[in-house]
Parts: structure tokens; sequence; C-alpha cells
């Protein structure tokens, strides 16, 4: 009876475990998609202009935490992704940085908005926007760089004022169990602003013949030179 008891112990203990773990892969699937379809929408939507201050420029930096890649991202973007119902900058262009922070002393991603105008270089303006919690559950982030030249994923971008035509986004969600290995979310990304980058952008050339009411006299050529 004993060793019965035990083997029909171990078997719903096994099960219990299997159902468990079969939740909480469903849970961070769900949570996991979230925050990818979030990021994707938010990139296609990508804004790019040329300026000195590097306004629209991309930027991302490199960092772990608690063994997982906990890179950052910032972009401008008109898409309203990951922004609240009530939040100013739902309906127009704004800066979107996405990073891995500490929430109650375990890693979760975050995200805060600034005006499309912010240097985002500027320290001072990043303290001021106010982080929003988007999951506990998306524990890690990750972001390679396509290389034309090398044909290869990079973990550099050394090109300060533009805007990458390729990058893969990795989402790590963990597992409560600390034996479990995350699940992890990639994905290729297109960005369709970047096509504008390597062409510059130039205004219409209107050619034609000028006359004035009541006079043969010609006018010349009209031509609008070149504006980025």
């Amino acid at each position: 009876m004993v060793i019965a008891m035990s083997i029909a112990f171990q078997a719903f203990s096994g099960t219990v475990r299997g159902w468990k773990r079969g939740m909480e892969v469903m849970d961070g699937i769900k949570h996991g998609d979230f925050a990818m379809t979030q990021l994707v929408a938010a990139l296609n939507s990508t804004i790019y202009f040329y300026n000195g201050k590097k306004t629209y420029a991309f930027t991302f930096e490199k960092d772990s935490n608690s063994g997982l890649p906990a890179d950052s991202i910032s972009f401008v973007t008109s898409s309203g992704a990951f922004m609240p119902f009530d939040s100013p900058f739902i309906s127009g262009p704004h800066r979107l940085n996405l990073f891995i922070d500490n929430d109650d002393g375990a890693p979760a991603l975050f995200v805060s908005a600034l005006p499309a105008v912010a240097n985002p270089e500027d320290e001072e303006d990043e303290l001021e926007a106010d982080p929003i919690l988007v999951s506990r559950e998306v524990q890690g982030l990750e972001i390679l760089i396509w290389d034309d030249e090398n044909e290869d994923w990079t973990e550099e971008w050394e090109q300060e004022n533009s805007i990458p035509e390729r990058i893969m986004l990795t989402i790590f969600v963990a597992s409560e169990d600390p034996a479990e290995e995350p699940i992890a979310f990639s994905r290729v990304i297109e960005i369709p602003v970047a096509a504008s980058v390597k062409d510059k952008l130039t205004g219409p050339s209107l050619k034609g013949t000028s006359t004035s009411s009541g006079s043969n006299n010609s006018g010349g050529n009209i031509t609008v030179g070149p504006n980025r």
C-alpha cells in the first residue's frame, strides 16, 4: 500500500508540475506577444528627419541584468503603442524609450515618452519622463543591428544620427522557477523610414514659361532648388 501510494503521489505531483508549467508558458506567451506587437507597431511608425541636434536619431545601449540582456532603445514614432489612453503622446509624434529596470527587486519592461523635439542625449529630459510599467513578466530585451558590409548581426551602431534598416528584437519572459529557461521571442524588423535616410529628399523642379498679360515678352525657367 505504501509503495502504491508513493507511486500515485509522484505521478500526481508530476502532473501538477506539468500543468503549472504549461499555464506559465501560456501566460508568458501572452505577455511576450503583447510587448512584441506593441514594439513592432511603434518601430513601423518611426519618424526621421535629419538635423544637427540628432532630434530624430535612433539610439540603443547594451546592458545585462540577472544574466539576461537588458538593452534600451529610443526612437521617435507617431504610433500610440504602449501609451495609456489619457497620455498626451497617444496621437502625436513623440520619442519612445524602452528599457529594463527593477520593479520591487525584479527586472521588468518599462517605457517612457518625451516630446519629439527632445534631444535624446539630454539626461535632464530623460529624468523628467515618468516610466510606465509594461510587463513584469518581460525581464529581458536584446537588440541586434544588421551589418550589410559583413552580412551579419552586430551589437554596434556607430551611426549616431540615422536609422537602421533592419534590426532583430528578442524579448525574454522569465519563469518564476529559476531552474527553468526563459521564453525567448525573436523578430526581425525592417524599419520603413530607413530607406529615406539613404536617398536625399529633394523638392520638385518646376520648369515652364511665364508670360505677362498684353505683352509678348516671355519669362525664363523657374526652378525650385533642392529642399531637405
